[in-house]
């Protein structure tokens, strides 16, 4: 079978899931599974094949055939998983969201958390290792607390039972600010994530969920921040400067949009000794690599989700789990000259899963990641109307992404997610578990757990057509948004999506 043919088998199982989803009217364009499909679209398809021809000049056809049918396999296995079910059981044995949400605690910690992820982002003088010291360095290292911030404000002002008008225009300026700013700074991520994270606050937090068109100028959007903050980081015609960026901007071609999305070559193609860089080119190293000519890792990078966090004040010769055999990797199978100081890109989900065990290792990361992702997104939608979850929601599922186009599934975590926002996220979930409620009484349950009329009577008084909607017997769901319809299925018992337009 041609090698590219299991590239465009990889594309039509995803485009034939998204006609499924829409078509039986569950599709829900904040489910983890669609970032986990963008990432999965650039490494293993638009990279595959853009780059097919360096890649069968260096790694031989077989190689190619072999890497592309991994990736077929791959994600056909982590969509069975995926919807296996158990998800469901793990998402109601967790300990239920907290029905209570905090205004005074938004007011007291969003500032702190704004300030500070400001002073992260260079603003205010240089941060190069000879001008800061190593802690302020350290001090500096936590930049998405600003969006984190950010997302507090969306979510405390769009709340249906208290909404707060100046909390939300406040939070949305945080937002675009954090956007702007970390493209400034040629950071893609940061920049795709500002966009992705308000759009989901700011839905989320009424239960509902964004038009065809308004997902349209989301995609269009997250595109261009991205091509921009690469642009500009690369730019050598511009002055360093916010006027100098103001300009770059006025003269972006949206043609560049292409080069950063790897559908076309950029220009420095000509001069790029190789593509080994890219997510798909260190698969096949890794492919190549592991295990005949360097030996797996066996999973031990992941102990770092726990390592991390342990300061090396007390851990004086922590190692850096699983980089001795990342780093053996790309010197017995690197193009290029390497050496044991290298610190290069990512491999994405599938090189790091053969860095972990080949196969067998890819069986058993990719069950425990859709298990993970889809124990917790049934857990946001089993408690879709509970602020905390909304705002925890909108600051995490981006991470679907990061999984696939980062050196190991949980670089996002231990790198970045679990000291900027986790630490906000269980300091939250305690203050609003173990105040007095000023929220929705009782819990979240599942629409086939109640009768309607129970559930809508726990309702408290909403000004906008409360009493037109209790008539009507509307599910919360519903009366946030008539569009959106429960299911009689757990797995559905959250906002589902039907492509019309619910802001409001």
């Amino acid at each position: 079978m041609d090698d590219q043919q299991y590239v465009y088998a990889t594309a039509a199982v995803m485009g034939l899931y998204f006609l499924i989803q829409v078509a039986t009217k569950r599709f829900d364009p904040f489910a983890p599974v669609w970032l986990f499909f963008v990432g999965f679209v650039q490494v293993y398809v638009i990279q595959a094949i853009s780059y097919r021809d360096w890649a069968i000049s260096v790694r031989g056809p077989e190689a190619v055939a072999a890497a592309n049918f991994r990736a077929l396999w791959a994600l056909l296995w982590f969509l069975a998983v995926y919807h296996i079910g158990i998800s469901r059981v793990v998402a109601r044995r967790l300990p239920s969201a907290p029905r209570n949400w905090s205004s005074t605690t938004v007011v007291l910690i969003s500032p702190i958390l704004i300030a500070w992820g400001l002073y992260c982002t260079s603003l205010f003088g240089a941060t190069t290792v000879d001008t800061i010291s190593a802690e302020d360095a350290l001090l500096r290292s936590f930049p998405f607390v600003l969006m984190v911030g950010g997302i507090l404000l969306i979510t405390t002002g769009r709340r249906l039972d208290a909404p707060k008008p100046m909390f939300l225009y406040a939070g949305l300026a945080v937002s675009c600010a954090y956007v702007v700013i970390w493209m400034f700074n040629g950071k893609r991520s940061h920049s795709l994530i500002g966009v992705l994270a308000t759009v989901c606050a700011y839905y989320s937090a009424h239960m509902k969920r964004p038009s065809w068109s308004v997902l349209a100028i989301t995609s269009f959007v997250g595109a261009l921040v991205v091509s921009l903050a690469i642009g500009w980081r690369n730019n050598a015609d511009y002055e360093r400067s916010f006027s100098g960026f103001s300009q770059f901007v006025g003269d972006f071609k949206l043609s560049k949009i292409l080069d950063s999305l790897d559908i076309a070559d950029e220009e420095s193609a000509k001069e790029m000794v190789s593509y080994e860089t890219k997510e798909y080119g260190g698969f096949l190293l890794m492919l190549d690599a592991v295990p005949m000519k360097s030996a797996y890792d066996y999973g031990t990078s992941y102990i770092r989700i726990v390592s991390t966090f342990i300061p090396r004040l007390i851990w004086t010769n922590k190692p850096l789990f699983g980089r001795k055999e990342w780093v053996d990797a790309w010197i017995a199978s690197s193009e290029l000259e390497r050496d044991d100081e290298f610190t290069g890109p990512a491999i994405g989900i599938l090189g790091a899963t053969q860095l972990n065990g080949g196969a067998v290792g890819t069986l058993i990361v990719l069950a425990v990641i859709a298990l993970f992702l889809r124990s917790a997104y049934d857990y946001s939608r089993l408690h879709a109307d509970a602020p905390w979850v909304q705002f925890t929601w909108s600051i995490f599922f981006f991470n679907a992404w990061f999984m696939v186009v980062c050196d190991d599934p949980m670089v996002w975590f231990y790198f970045n997610w679990g000291f900027s926002a986790m630490p906000t996220v269980v300091l939250t979930w305690f203050i609003c578990k173990f105040t007095a409620s000023t929220a929705v009484p009782g819990r979240a349950v599942a629409f086939e757990d109640v009768e309607p009329a129970a559930l809508v009577a726990a309702i408290p008084p909403d000004p906008r057509g409360a009493r037109r909607d209790r008539e009507k017997g509307l599910l919360p769901m519903e009366r946030s948004n008539r569009n959106l319809r429960p299911t009689p299925e757990f797995a559905d018992a959250g906002p589902s999506w039907n492509g019309k337009d619910s802001q409001g």
